[in-house]
């Protein structure tokens, strides 16, 4: 036909022969409709369309149970779009043959089966169609049947769009700002702090208020924040603050209190008294703010522990400043500041009962020996309760050195917490060490208690991880871990929590990762985050448990530390290692009884549970149960 198309080949003397030639041509070619009917391509386009419909309701309707993505089918859809010409380009140019598929221009006449693939393609269309009207009909007459309720689930698992909560905290809520010190001293800083902190404890004592600690309150001074966003980032509904300016042996306090809520003054006062007096001015201000908050107030419930001596009262407030610090050179200055409050008054209840928890602190990160200060412990507590019967803290150092004592007096201790929340229920130190006494459920309640007081007590949030982790709340360790580690990033302990935690939740790359959010300060510590990420790598990766466990027993030679003790009892869990693991334990239980009191019910354990050196451990030093 081309060939025929090609006019400067014939001479130019047969003009009417060219003009028939031509003629001829035309009239043999088919037309493009009948030429893409004879090559099929109209049935393979009709069959791709109907296969790819018929797919694409298929792959709506699996998609849910295969868990796929909703947009997988628009995908589909999509791809097979961009396929088609290619697909009707195939179609055109080959055909079948009995030796196979071939170019259509290289199949002779009698070779091409043209007519018998029609036929087939017919059947295929057929069936497609048929599988088409099969799934149409499925759709109608069941799915939209259930389409209403299709429709709630749906409604229901697509969450509503954020909407601003109302700011509403509890009306008995008050947090006492960090008095401003307008002596322009540094250097006094403790005493306008310290009176701070002992305001903060005269209102805790009311029962009517709910009072955040002073540990919290602290990391906000000067802060720039409104009162509105204070009283948000600790849900409480009243701010007091103020100012003091001392000179000499008089005192100048300016107080306010201001409504979280509206940001709008309830109240205002200031007093000029001396320094000798300046417990009388701290139950002026508890009782203004009572009436202010329109709360009831009893004389009689007022702390009775002070002193008329101003030398006394000051030691006393640069102990409770040296007691903030945490650290055992501290805890030894508080302790020779209480001593020598006590020489000039040695009936200053207050500082006696300070005096039980610096022994009690110093013991815990010294070298000064636990069971031979309990005795003076207790003593120091009890002077405090002869002076004054009401005072929290020297109940909460009884209860503390009664569950301490070996063996443990829990009965005891447990009625001594009992009434120091009585006497001071915004003791937050007496709701984390009642809570070590309880069955598990009410121990995160106290816990949880004392973490709405005390949002920054890294304690109270390290007892909520152990006890979620008891009840095997995983995402609920999550959240307790993840505060510890904002609370204190230089402790390691946190990121153990993590990790143990994502591994039960199969999270592995964040079980990992945990170790990158804490910042070590000591060679120790440093050691241990770079053993703990090496551990949890193990435990996705087997091929390194050799080198995980040698790391492990080079860590134990630090295994009096009991922080490093019980993150290898965490380590060993997570690999598996049993024997190791109940070594451990053995290990670390006489050392630290109380790490040891949730031996029945941690899920940490259930490997060892037949055990008999196991058992005998439970039976030695499990204290907790679930309900």
């Amino acid at each position: 036909m081309r060939r025929a198309l090609r006019t400067e080949t014939l001479p130019r003397w047969k003009p009417a022969c060219r003009r028939r030639e031509r003629n001829v041509a035309v009239a043999e070619r088919p037309s493009f409709f009948a030429e893409l009917k004879r090559r099929n391509v109209l049935r393979a386009g009709v069959l791709y369309a109907g296969a790819v419909w018929a797919l694409s309701q298929g792959i709506s309707q699996l998609s849910p149970a295969l868990d796929l993505q909703t947009d997988v089918t628009r995908w589909f859809l999509v791809a097979c779009a961009i396929l088609f010409p290619f697909w009707l380009a195939f179609a055109w140019l080959y055909e079948f043959t009995p030796q196979g598929i071939r170019r259509e221009s290289e199949v002779a006449p009698g070779e091409s089966i043209a007519h018998t693939t029609a036929r087939k393609l017919d059947f295929a269309i057929i069936g497609v169609l048929a599988i088409a009207v099969l799934l149409l009909a499925w759709r109608l007459l069941v799915l939209d049947h259930r389409a209403p309720a299709v429709a709630r689930v749906a409604t229901a698992a697509i969450p509503p769009k954020a909407t601003p909560v109302a700011f509403d905290p509890p009306k008995d809520t008050l947090v006492v700002l960090p008095f401003k010190n307008l002596s322009g001293d540094l250097k006094q800083q403790y005493f306008s702090d310290g009176i701070t902190q002992e305001l903060t404890g005269a209102l805790g004592q009311n029962p009517a208020l709910r009072v955040i600690a002073w540990e919290t309150a602290s990391t906000l001074r000067d802060s720039a924040l409104t009162a509105r966003a204070v009283g948000e980032k600790l849900d409480v509904a009243n701010i007091l603050h103020g100012s003091i300016a001392r000179e000499g042996s008089e005192v100048r306090i300016s107080v306010e209190l201001v409504s979280a809520v509206t940001g709008y003054e309830l109240w205002s006062q200031h007093y000029d008294d001396t320094f000798a007096n300046i417990f009388a001015v701290q139950d002026k201000v508890s009782q203004a703010i009572a009436q202010a908050l329109q709360v009831k107030f009893a004389q009689a419930e007022l702390p009775q522990g002070g002193t008329s001596n101003p030398q006394a009262h000051d030691l006393v407030l640069k102990g409770r400043a040296l007691m903030d610090k945490s650290d055992a050179a501290s805890f030894e200055a508080a302790r020779k500041a209480f001593e020598q409050a006590i020489a000039l008054d040695p009936n200053y209840a207050d500082a006696h009962a300070l005096l039980s928890h610096a022994l009690f602190d110093l013991a815990q990160r010294s070298d000064l020996s636990l069971p031979a200060t309990l005795p003076q412990i207790r003593a120091e507590a009890g002077k405090a309760l002869a002076l004054d019967p009401n005072n929290a803290d020297a109940w909460v150092a009884l209860g503390v050195a009664d569950t301490s004592s070996d063996p443990p007096d829990r009965a005891k201790a447990k009625a001594e917490y009992q009434k120091a929340l009585a006497f001071d229920p915004s003791n937050v130190a007496a709701h984390i060490n009642y809570g070590t006494l309880l069955p598990l459920k009410q121990a995160l309640g106290e816990n949880q208690e004392a973490a709405r007081l005390d949002p920054d007590n890294a304690t109270a949030w390290n007892n909520i991880g152990t006890t979620d982790q008891d009840l095997g709340d995983w995402a609920q360790v999550v959240t307790a871990a993840q505060a510890l580690v904002r609370l204190d990033p230089a402790s390691v302990d946190g990121a153990f929590y993590l990790a143990y935690a994502y591994q039960q939740l199969h999270q592995y790359d964040r079980m990992v990762a945990a170790f990158d959010l804490v910042k070590p300060a000591t060679p120790v510590d440093r050691e241990q985050v770079t053993t703990g990420r090496l551990a949890y790598r193990a435990v996705a990766d087997p091929a390194l448990r050799p080198q995980a466990l040698a790391a492990l027993k080079s860590l134990s030679r630090h295994q009096s530390n009991p922080d490093v003790a019980a993150n290898l009892v965490t380590m060993y869990a997570s690999l598996g290692q049993h024997a190791a693991l109940l070594q451990a334990l053995e290990t670390l239980c006489p050392a630290t009884p109380v790490a040891c009191g949730d031996l029945a019910i941690n899920p940490m354990y259930t490997a060892l549970r037949a055990d008999p050196r196991f058992q005998k451990l439970v039976e030695r030093y499990n204290t907790t149960t679930v309900e």
